[in-house]
Order: structure tokens, then sequence, then C-alpha cells
């Protein structure tokens, strides 16, 4: 397949801003190379997309260990996207092609390289699409519209499956569907522990559960976007890490707030507090694909806390995704103390904090279930996901 040469631009609220130039070698190949250049003017006044892209006049490349750039991690599209695109051509896309092909007006943050061609998917449309996504999720060879179904899949990230389309006047929306699971519902925990993080005063997602054709869903409002729908700078923390495996902590997410945060201390806090929260939990989900960062002036903010996914795993058999340190994986809240002075709270406060989340975590999950009508029996089987840690 010939090479594609990408020119990116940041969707501001006037003009378009040239970023810089992306060349992927061969699309059709997964470990294909490709190489970036930053735009003179964005070296004037942008910022670095990610970690392996300093903000110097250079031509960047990759290798084939590590065939692509940090900032588009974000950027390649996820399990519904794979399954569809399986659908229509009939054979697996790599991360590339599947980047190439996605909608421009779905994709994440504020990072453009094409004109947006299509409208979004409309709320009046995803309905009959929910159906289809239903079926491409079993495997069914029966999907009666694959270009809207499409359209819904087509840019967003992720192992979830999930449409993305508008309602009203440029609202921009996700819907989060059910996947089958042997031991609960899915979006329905997944909402409970949303609704408990924000109760213990968290910042999340905008999100409600409901249903839709007969599916459970969780809607949550996008905060990469505006109230208009204009798109706001995002990014994940394995994208501006460039973190090509998962062996990594939140001292290292801490050091995008310490080094580039547009309110720091506020951020740190709080990126501290989730820490300890995901623990009490059994959030092991934690990846770092699911810790974000909006762009905020001149530096980065800490986004609403959003896809949670807590595990019936007892104590002693977790281990989380995002380390505490890069000794420690386990949900160990003297080990979170320890590091707090780096997210400028001092261990005495630690201390206090930590006991108070991981009481009120487990003596208000049951009732915050109940209120969400969880089934009983699978509120007994939750029960390991939410046991009180100690120091």
């Amino acid at each position: 397949m010939a090479s594609q040469t990408l020119n990116l631009y940041f969707k501001s609220l006037s003009n378009p801003l040239p970023i810089g130039q992306l060349n992927i070698e061969d699309p059709g190949r997964e470990s294909s190379v490709c190489y970036f250049v930053y735009d003179s003017g964005w070296l004037s006044y942008g910022y670095s997309l990610s970690r392996d892209l300093p903000l110097i006049p250079k031509v960047f490349k990759t290798d084939s260990s590590h065939p692509v750039f940090g900032f588009m991690y974000d950027l390649i599209p996820g399990i519904g996207a794979r399954k569809a695109t399986k659908f229509i051509y009939k054979k697996d896309l790599t991360n590339n092609q599947l980047f190439l092909l996605s909608q421009e007006v779905l994709r994440p943050g504020a990072v453009g390289f094409k004109e947006s061609t299509q409208a979004a998917l409309q709320y009046k449309e995803v309905g009959p699409c929910a159906l289809d996504l239903e079926r491409l999720m079993m495997g069914h060879l029966n999907i009666s519209d694959i270009d809207s179904l499409y359209r819904g899949l087509s840019a967003l990230p992720g192992e979830r499956f999930k449409l993305g389309y508008q309602s009203g006047k440029n609202k921009n929306f996700i819907s989060k569907f059910n996947i089958p699971d042997p031991q609960r519902n899915l979006v329905i925990w997944e909402a409970i522990t949303l609704s408990l993080a924000r109760r213990m005063g968290l910042q999340t997602v905008s999100a409600e559960l409901t249903s839709m054709r007969g599916m459970d869903t969780i809607i949550s409002k996008r905060f990469d976007r505006t109230t208009d729908g204009h798109p706001i700078g995002f990014a994940s923390a394995r994208a501006l890490l460039a973190a090509h495996d998962d062996n990594h902590s939140y001292l290292e997410v801490a050091d995008i707030l310490n080094q580039d945060g547009a309110k720091p201390k506020m951020d740190l806090l709080e990126l501290w507090r989730r820490m300890v929260f995901n623990m009490c939990v059994g959030n092991v989900h934690d990846t770092l694909d699911n810790i974000g960062f909006i762009r905020d002036g001149d530096g980065w903010r800490l986004s609403p806390l959003y896809s949670l996914k807590p595990e019936p795993i007892s104590i002693p058999r977790r281990h989380h995704a995002t380390a505490v340190t890069d000794d420690c994986d386990r949900p160990d809240l003297s080990k979170a103390v320890e590091i707090a002075p780096y997210f400028g709270i001092s261990q005495r406060k630690a201390e206090a904090l930590a006991l108070e989340i991981s009481s009120f975590c487990a003596q208000n999950w049951e009732k915050v279930a109940r209120d969400f009508q969880a089934d009983p029996l699978e509120i007994d089987n939750m029960r390991k996901a939410f046991e009180q840690l100690d120091l």
C-alpha cells in the first residue's frame, strides 16, 4: 500500500492551526514506520503531542518495536470499529488503516487530519444502530445498516462497545453498551461505581444509566466537546507518556501535571484520591487509557473520571493496571500514603484521606447498588470488590 502523508491540525475555535506532518510509510503493514515533523508555527505557540515528540524542529521516526507515536494511541479506533471494518472488508485492518478511515467528527480531542465529509450519527438513528451493534457483538451477519453503524463506531477507542452521536443542538454523547459477563452487568456496575465516586466528591463524567431497545447502556456527555459541540484538546496518559506497555505508575501520571499542568495543586490531589478510590472499589482496570487530560490554556487539566470496572477479586489477588509505584501494583494504602508528598499532600493528611475514602466506599457501595436496583445475587458476588482497606 502506498505511503500516506497527513497534515495534522488543531481544531481551534477560530481557524484550524497547523500542527505538523505525519507520514505513514505503509498503512497496510502493522509495524509500518511513521515519520513526524512539527509545523514551524506550532513550534512557537503549540505544545508537545507526546513524550516521544518533544517540541523541537526535527524529523521524528518510529521503529518496528514501537510503530506509532504516543499521541496516535488516542486516535486508533477500538473494538467496535475493528469488528465493523472486518464485516465490511472481510478482513482485519491494521491500526493505521483504522486510523485513516476514522470519522473526523467523532474522533477524540481536537487533532484533525482531513475534512469532515460525513455528518455525525443523530440520536434518532441510535436505536436501530444499537440493534445492529448487538448483532455485530454476537457475530451475526444480518446487520441492516452497516454504514450508519460504522458512523457511530469509526473513531472511538477502547475495548468496550459504544456509539458516538449528536442530540439537539450539537450536543455530543457516547452510549456504552453491555457485553456478556458471567459475574455481573458491566454497565450497571460502572454506573454504580461512577455514582459512588461522585457522591464521594470526585469529578466524574456526566452519565446516566438507561435502556435502549432492551439493552442497558450508559449515556455520557462528551467532556472533550464544548456546549456548542466544538472539539476540546484531549489526551490520555498513555498518549502523553508514549506508553507502549502497561509498566507505568501513578507517579509518572503525576509528572504530567507537575511538569505541564494548568492547575497542578488541585489536580494532583484529585489524581491521588482517584488512585485510592480505585483501590477501594476493585477497579484494577485503571489503565493509562482511562486517565485523561483536557487542554486548558497553556497546560493540562485532569479530565473527569470515566470508564470504571470494579472486579470481584479479593484484595491479596488484585494487581492494578497502573501501579502505585514501580515496585507496587497492589491496593496498598500505606504505599499510597508514602508517595502522597509527590502529589503535594502531607502524609498526615494522606492517612486521614485514605481511611476516609476506604470507609466511605465500604459503607456506601451496597446502598448505591440497591438504588440502581442491581440484582441481589450480583451484589453478593461483588462484595470482594468493595472490601474495606486499612493502613
